[in-house]
């Protein structure tokens, strides 16, 4: 099935009862089975899954040849369109899994700014000895998990001072508090805003700003 945007992707995989789906995860090496109860691993075993299940169901999609790079499948032969991403939490948590790292994240789209219309692929799962469980799914825009925060108008993770990584809004239980971006431009503004306001910048907000710009007009 050549083609599928991921609306049609995450349709399939609803309709296939993929939440509250269970199943184990293992691994065999000298006829030992061991089930494997370290949520750290979870997140690239799913990313795996789901381009198993993609494969048996025949939906074209193509994966990053590094795979530390963002997207992790492309579902089209443009390397500039349908890009989807693939997140994971814990279930019995609040979201809080890293988007992106920052100063990668604003580099890129100066020169990849269709970036900002890729699509997320977000699991809630629960681990257990049982095995595990797909508690519920997402399918949202980066902007629709993204909020702004006190400290910078996007929420962010810091450390001694530096911006690490974009960190999301609590999508789960719709927080109150800040709330999601409405749009793309308003999370591209908020990149702005916090480039203003970061001493330890590597590029102007307004130099950054323009170069988005002209980028994603290129684009569209």
């Amino acid at each position: 099935m050549y083609g599928i945007s991921a609306q049609k992707l995450y349709d399939k995989l609803q309709k296939r009862h993929i939440v509250g789906a269970t199943g184990k995860i293992s691994i065999e090496l000298l006829n030992v089975m061991c089930n494997v109860s370290d949520k750290s691993a979870v997140g690239n075993l799913l990313q795996e899954w789901l381009g198993a299940w993609m494969s048996e169901n025949k939906i074209y999609y193509r994966t990053n040849p590094n795979t530390q790079e963002f997207p992790d499948f492309y579902l089209g032969k443009s390397d500039a369109s349908d890009l989807l991403e693939i997140k994971t939490f814990d279930f019995t948590k609040t979201p809080n899994f890293d988007i992106a790292n920052f100063d990668a994240y604003v580099r890129s789209v100066m020169t990849k700014s269709y970036r900002f219309d890729a699509d997320y692929l977000i699991f809630g799962y629960t681990l257990t000895e049982n095995g595990l469980k797909i508690e519920n799914i997402w399918l949202k825009k980066i902007w629709e998990i993204t909020c702004p925060s006190k400290q910078y108008a996007l929420r962010v993770q810091v450390k001694q001072g530096k911006i690490m990584n974009i960190r999301p809004y609590n999508f789960k239980t719709a927080s109150q508090g800040f709330q999601p971006f409405a749009t793309r431009y308003d999370f591209i503004d908020a990149i702005k805003q916090t480039l203003a306001n970061y001493p330890l910048q590597t590029v102007t907000d307004q130099e950054w700003h323009q170069a988005v710009q002209a980028n994603y007009a290129s684009f569209h």
